[in-house]
């Protein structure tokens, strides 16, 4: 009995070792992430005011093209 104890408790203390090791490699490359994840968003909201008007003006001229082919209808 006392040496599945001492293997419990040894397996306990890698596992514990184990989790500290993968926290200690993963919080660096998860703020990482969060960082670029940051970039990106600004940069899709600089974008967005351009695309915006771009997608105005094709929406304008595919109306504007839609009403002529509506008069060219018998």
């Amino acid at each position: 009995m006392q040496e599945l104890r001492g293997k419990l408790a040894e397996l306990r203390g890698e596992l514990e070792s184990f989790s500290t090791g993968v926290v200690a490699r993963v919080k660096p490359i998860r703020d990482e992430v969060e960082t670029l994840a940051g970039k990106i968003e600004s940069a899709l909201a600089a974008l967005r005011p351009e695309v915006e008007k771009v997608g105005g003006e094709l929406s304008q001229k595919i109306d504007s093209l839609d009403a002529e082919l509506a008069k060219m209808e018998p």
